[in-house]
């Protein structure tokens, strides 16, 4: 999936990517503490999950396949950041907004 903005419609199978890769307490972990720090590397994010290095590489590809998180690459080491435009517009269309 590629990055969406908010104001975008996603499809049925952008929604169910974003939800399959939230639905994992891991990968939820890791965009929860994403939330909390905007950015932080491969290795604080695998420290403060309290989970290996190798783990935290395979669930950020799936959050990243999700369009969940953008990463950026500062010599050896990967920094992630939350992207919420998929969550926000996966969500968006679901919840009914009452009329005034």
């Amino acid at each position: 999936m590629v990055a969406m903005a908010e104001d975008a419609t996603p499809t049925t199978e952008d929604r169910a990517k974003v939800f399959a890769a939230l639905a994992d307490p891991t990968r939820l972990r890791l965009v929860e503490l994403l939330v909390l720090h905007g950015e932080l590397s491969g290795s604080e994010l695998a420290e403060r999950a309290g989970i290996s290095l190798a783990l935290t590489g395979h669930h950020r590809k799936i959050l990243k396949e999700a369009g969940l998180i953008a990463s950026r690459k500062v010599g050896q080491t990967t920094y992630c950041s939350l992207d919420r435009g998929p969550l926000v517009a996966a969500v968006r269309d679901l919840i009914p907004v009452p009329e005034d």
